[in-house]
């Protein structure tokens, strides 16, 4: 019996240990840890959230910049210029070109431009003033008849209307634009009252005068001293007092104009501007003779054309 229960406790004894022929059960011994160094310290960093990277690009994209225009080019002050029919072809600093239907071409009008600009110089050289403001003109279908005319200016208006079929030379327009925008500039000096009533003698013979440049004989002197003078040589010469509403034919109209830009001539060389400009206030219309040449020359216009046909005879 006590053989049987000794078994029952061995086999109750532990884990798979056998106690059989082994001394009494006692403590392990204790067997000392290898030393070992001691752990680093542990340094605690601050926890530290990364962030987004900031975007390169605006958060609202601003309209892309818009393209600074041309300055424009500047344009002459002062009275303006009126609105014409047609089709405006250019502007320049002092000038609008309009176009009606059956005048010269746009293309040519344009080409112009500056041309025309230049006389408008050398025409304010020759008074010694500027335009009071810009003008307006106007290439409108020819005229036709016997006294059919190539230009007129309105000068109150500040218009200038030309006759020409689209095919002319430009260069003869040019020259009648240069005796054009003289009597704009003889308005613009004079004032209004003195240029509506000037003598035509006056009138139409300064701005031949003034646009010479324009009108060269072979010789290079002005085409109307070499047309007075061949006139005179041949007796052809026209009474200064011509009346063109009586015989408005182009020839007869030609021929008077270079007659009176030499007697124009005449007059600034031998009495000074001072006089002339004188002369030129005190009329009283426009018809040929009108002028106060007895007032202001001490002479009537009989005597000074007596004068100028004198020195005309005596010129090369």
């Amino acid at each position: 019996m006590r053989a049987i229960l000794l078994a029952l406790l061995l086999s109750l004894s532990g884990c798979g240990y056998g106690l059989a022929n082994t001394a009494p059960f006692s403590e392990p011994p204790q067997v000392e840890a290898p030393s070992m160094p001691a752990p680093a310290p542990r340094v605690f960093q601050p926890l530290i959230v990364a962030q987004p990277a900031p975007s390169l690009l605006p958060t609202t994209i601003p309209p892309s910049p818009t393209a600074t225009p041309p300055p424009k080019p500047p344009l002459l002050q002062g009275e303006p210029a009126p609105l014409l029919g047609g089709d405006l072809a250019m502007r320049t600093y002092s000038l609008d070109f309009y176009r009606l239907n059956g005048g010269m071409d746009a293309v040519t009008i344009q080409a112009l431009g500056l041309p025309v600009e230049h006389t408008v110089i050398t025409g304010s050289h020759k008074i010694g003033a500027f335009l009071t403001g810009r003008v307006s003109i106007s290439f409108e279908p020819p005229q036709t008849g016997p006294c059919a005319i190539r230009g007129l200016t309105l000068s109150n208006q500040r218009t200038i209307r030309l006759f020409y079929e689209p095919s002319t030379d430009p260069n003869r327009v040019l020259a009648i634009l240069a005796h054009e925008t003289f009597h704009q500039l003889q308005h613009d000096y004079y004032g209004e009252t003195a240029h509506r009533r000037s003598d035509i003698i006056l009138l139409e013979g300064m701005a031949v005068w003034g646009s010479q440049d324009y009108f060269r004989a072979t010789d290079g002197r002005p085409l109307y001293h070499h047309r007075s003078k061949e006139a005179l040589l041949n007796g052809t010469l026209l009474s200064l007092t011509t009346s063109l509403e009586a015989d408005c034919r182009t020839t007869t109209r030609n021929n008077i104009y270079n007659q009176w830009a030499s007697f124009v001539e005449y007059l600034l060389a031998t009495y000074g501007r001072d006089r002339f400009d004188a002369v030129y206030r005190d009329s009283t219309g426009r018809a040929a003779g009108s002028a106060n040449y007895q007032g202001v020359y001490g002479k009537p216009l009989a005597a000074l054309e007596a004068e100028w046909i004198a020195w005309l005879s005596n010129q090369p």
